[in-house]
């Protein structure tokens, strides 16, 4: 199997021993996107609408360069540090996908990579 690093400059480079997404043949695995735009700042302090719409232009800037679209994400993660976003977060996920829509899980965790980030998701495409 070859297994090559999606990259693109129009997101912030993964920090640590990962990278943001990965082709395996027609698969592509994008790695948990926060709220960060290409310098690395965090995007909508305290606003889980704003976070969410980064993080959704990240994914899609990590499929363009994998060439791909949203239209080929089949599965989506959504981890949100308050349930309570869930249905703004479905509203901007209408805004970048069409239907029929990827299967997807939202889960609340205590928790994110950064304190300031309140949403993050990670996507499956094939192409």
């Amino acid at each position: 199997m070859n297994k090559e690093a999606i990259v693109t400059d129009k997101i912030h480079p993964a920090q640590g021993p990962h990278s943001n997404a990965v082709r395996a043949g027609n698969l592509i695995f994008i790695a948990g996107q926060g709220a960060r735009n290409e310098k690395g700042e965090i995007i909508g302090l305290g606003d889980p609408v704003a976070q969410a719409e980064q993080v959704l232009k990240n994914i899609g800037a990590l499929l363009e360069a994998a060439g791909a679209s949203f239209d080929n994400v089949v599965m989506l993660k959504v981890y949100m540090t308050d349930m309570r976003h869930r249905e703004a977060v479905g509203k901007v996920r209408r805004q970048f996908m069409r239907e029929p829509f990827p299967a997807s899980t939202s889960v609340q965790v205590a928790a994110l990579a950064l304190p300031e980030q309140m949403i993050m998701m990670e996507a499956i495409a094939v192409i």
